[in-house]
């Protein structure tokens, strides 16, 4: 049986010597773009993340607080909405919101389109956090985008922007949409939705 390739990669290897030594298979078509992808994929991750820990860890916030606050917009949003943003249940979801409003940083308002539904909006605290760590991030990337090239950065981008595009119901095979599960079947990790 070939070894595991997460543990293989967790040991310091790419995904591409994980391949080449789990399996004698062929490479299917874009292995190795694929292979590329996923290994860079995951060192901007970890670099994003590792940035994100310093501006949540200074705010006193978990990571799931951080991102919870971080996507709510202005006008607010639901919290089937929210979770599935952040593909998180419903239930987990609502712990996090219930310590953002003990912090004052969030609150919930009834819907007045429908009172069965309640609105999460950032409180004015909540703003303040969320627009200086938008700021900080935006000068972190900026940082990064300035030692690139202009072609390597419009190419990033719109890669990027084309695989969102591809990624939309209707833009490919329906089984290949992001959060579809390969049955098309959504994951017992996903929460329904709403």
């Amino acid at each position: 049986m070939p070894p595991d390739r997460s543990y293989l990669i967790g040991c310091g290897q790419t995904a591409t010597d994980a391949a080449r030594i789990s399996d004698n298979t062929p490479m299917p078509r874009f292995e190795d773009e694929t292979t590329r992808f996923l290994d860079a994929w995951m060192q901007v991750r970890q670099i994003v993340q590792a940035s994100n820990f310093n501006r949540f860890q200074r705010a006193g916030l978990s990571a799931t607080q951080f991102m919870t606050l971080n996507v709510v917009p202005k006008e607010g949003m639901t919290l089937s909405e929210i979770a599935r943003k952040l593909n998180l249940s419903a239930a987990t979801l609502n712990k996090t919101v219930n310590s953002l409003m003990e912090r004052g940083l969030v609150i919930r308002t009834p819907d007045p389109a429908d009172a069965r539904k309640v609105i999460i909006s950032a409180t004015s605290e909540g703003e303040t956090m969320q627009n200086s760590a938008s700021k900080e991030f935006h000068a972190f990337m900026a940082e990064l985008f300035a030692g690139m090239s202009k072609k390597h950065r419009e190419g990033l981008i719109g890669g990027l922007e084309e695989m969102v595009r591809l990624s939309q119901p209707g833009a490919g095979e329906p089984n290949r949409r992001a959060g579809a599960s390969p049955q098309g079947r959504r994951s017992s990790q996903q929460s329904p939705r709403k």
